[in-house]
């Protein structure tokens, strides 16, 4: 978990940043809102010293009786990124949002990212992270391009404030109304707009970020983990109406509202890949992949329970 001095470390430094953006007012709002996660950085070029490092892009080190990942029509997915679960546990959130293996492989692998819902995907978790062998896909891979340069990975400790679709406009509204001496709407600006400055500047702070873990994925509409729990728990596609999901949730989880409230929001943001030219990657129109897992499956490391989508403005 993250040390206690570190998440005092980033909580000061998040109240001294909100204060110069004239955000102040509504730090305690802010940061109650704000999630403890993890950020994942490009460091050098891993030109493979060594195997079962953290890396993004490039070949992945595999088990030597571990299959490479198909699509459903047999073609080899595209590797995406490993993570050893020892780097990432020193910085897992300490808020209960998110708990991974101590030590360990988690490999992402992706078909064809069209549509941007849905999309074919593999998430693997492989206990021991010895007597790996660095390996290269037998023929072109499902994405159609095998020249993502590999890096090796920094891992940080994250405070992640709400992104544009999460946050609550209208609580910040109500604290700029008093100090304007009136009410304020969204358009025009003042709080609002400072904020969405704010998270702009704070969430992407490195052109070295590449990822993250546990925090808020992107998007216009909070609806991200509607799609993503009816496609895990119910195996339907999201219709974009969040009643309606709901209300199909609660029918599976016995009439419970409660429980499918519960449900959503504990349907996590596994990770988060950004789009980066350093690395390759590009999600349509600079875009973000995002794969999601229930909390109840993510404790029992069942990573075969996972959602992918895209999001591209």
């Amino acid at each position: 978990m993250i040390k206690p001095e570190q998440c005092e470390r980033l909580t000061r430094k998040a109240r001294k940043t909100l204060e110069e953006y004239g955000l102040g007012n509504a730090a305690d709002l802010l940061l109650s809102s704000s999630r403890w996660g993890i950020r994942l950085d490009v460091s050098t070029i891993d030109e493979y010293r060594r195997t079962g490092n953290s890396r993004v892009g490039g070949n992945p080190d595999l088990p030597g009786n571990m299959k490479w990942p198909l699509t459903q029509d047999g073609v080899p997915m595209t590797f995406l990124a490993q993570l050893n679960l020892v780097d990432l546990t020193p910085y897992t959130p300490n808020d209960g949002r998110g708990s991974l293996p101590e030590r360990g492989m988690l490999y992402f692998f992706i078909g064809v990212d069209e549509p941007a819902y849905h999309i074919e995907h593999r998430v693997i978790y492989e206990p021991d992270a010895h007597n790996l062998i660095r390996r290269e896909p037998d023929g072109e891979t499902a994405l159609g391009k095998d020249d993502f340069v590999a890096h090796s990975v920094t891992v940080l400790p994250n405070l992640e404030f709400p992104t544009y679709a999460y946050i609550d406009s209208l609580a910040l509204n109500a604290i700029a109304a008093p100090l304007s001496g009136g009410t304020v709407a969204v358009e025009e600006g003042g709080l609002y707009d400072r904020y969405l400055e704010f998270e702009s500047s704070w969430n992407h702070p490195s052109t070295q970020n590449w990822g993250g873990m546990f925090g808020y994925p992107d998007g216009q509409h909070p609806d991200a983990e509607h799609q993503a729990l009816l496609q895990i728990v119910l195996g339907e596609e999201y219709a974009y109406d969040e009643q309606a999901c709901e209300r199909k949730l609660t029918e599976h989880y016995g009439g419970d509202e409660k429980r499918t409230q519960q449900e959503l929001a504990d349907t996590l943001l596994l990770l988060k890949i950004d789009t980066h030219d350093a690395i390759g990657f590009q999600w349509w129109d600079c875009g973000e992949l995002q794969f999601f897992i229930r909390k109840a499956d993510l404790l029992a490391g069942r990573f075969d329970q996972t959602y992918c989508s895209l999001y591209s403005s």
